[in-house]
């Protein structure tokens, strides 16, 4: 759907076909979104995000705030809608509609603007699919895995494997950056890429399956200091797969999901040879006397790149 001249809204939906693996995945299973909305018209909007779709789908509705005239914003939403866990393939299609009100009671409404969200559910063990790689780190090493800083301030990285959150045992991949005390009155930007290459086999449909976790530490109130999780994105080789939260500013909020598991499918090219990019970008802020601790943390369970 491509936006009118005379059209006041615009949304976007990331990504616009959302993939899953129904194995191993708990029921009711849960679906968050990060949208990116536009306020075209010549007035401060006051927006609101709805999603519905067919049973047993539940529909949901969030308060985004206000938006100025010309203005444009992400936001990542989780748990967003959900669905008891479906016993077998399907795809289902729900929608997602930006509302925008003149009034902060959200009484009168101005203008509406909806898209459509592709759900597509797959069952990796129904017999039909092949898996060509898996890494669950679980014989103690990092299978090939790498990171690289993209915006780095200094501070200790490291990548190993790690037994304190796992999802099969004995060991999951964990990206690690802790800081101790940088001096007062900074704010610094972080950026890391953890990546591996893969082969892909030359079948009609590819998936690679990540189940991802993500942490950051707020050290408020205790201190003046915290690091906050801004955007986690996929990419194969530069192309964004999947994006996870807004662009990096120094608010001090995480803008995706933190301390829980998440599960993202992304379809692959067939038969070529792709790097797989976990991004993940962050604020540190020190603006305390003390010397204080900081982290940041990416996990790494069972990934898979299946086929058939």
């Amino acid at each position: 759907m491509d936006i009118l001249e005379d059209s006041k809204l615009d949304l976007k939906v990331y990504p616009k076909t959302v993939y899953t693996d129904i194995v191993n995945m708990p029921d009711p299973m849960l679906l968050g979104l990060t949208v990116h909305y536009y306020n075209f018209s010549d007035i401060t909007l006051y927006m609101k995000l709805l999603i519905s779709g067919p049973s047993p789908w539940s529909s949901n509705a969030q308060t985004l705030g206000s938006l100025g005239s010309g203005l444009n914003t992400y936001i990542n939403i989780d748990n967003f809608t959900s669905r008891s866990k479906p016993s077998n393939a399907t795809t289902e299609v729900l929608t997602v509609t930006l509302e925008a009100y003149s009034d902060s009671g959200y009484s009168n409404l101005m203008y509406t603007f909806s898209r459509s969200l592709t759900v597509v559910f797959i069952k990796s063990d129904d017999g039909t699919w092949t898996t060509d790689y898996g890494d669950n780190f679980d014989e103690g090493t990092i299978d090939g895995w790498a990171y690289a800083k993209e915006v780095d301030n200094g501070g200790d990285y490291a990548l190993n494997i790690t037994t304190d959150y796992i999802l099969s045992t004995p060991y999951s991949l964990k990206f690690g950056w802790s800081l101790y005390n940088s001096g007062p009155n900074s704010d610094y930007e972080y950026r890391v890429r953890v990546y591996k290459s893969f082969t892909t086999p030359n079948k009609g449909t590819v998936y690679a399956i990540f189940n991802i976790r993500d942490y950051s530490n707020d050290l408020r109130p205790a201190s003046l200091a915290g690091s906050f999780l801004k955007y986690l994105q996929l990419k194969s080789n530069d192309t964004v797969l999947v994006y996870l939260g807004r662009s990096y500013d120094t608010v001090q909020a995480n803008y995706i999901p933190i301390n829980k598991w998440m599960r993202i499918v992304v379809p692959l090219p067939s038969n070529t040879t792709v790097e797989l990019r976990m991004i993940l970008d962050w604020y540190y802020y020190n603006h305390d006397d003390y010397l204080n601790w900081c982290y940041a943390s990416l996990w790494l369970d069972d990934f898979k790149i299946i086929s058939k």
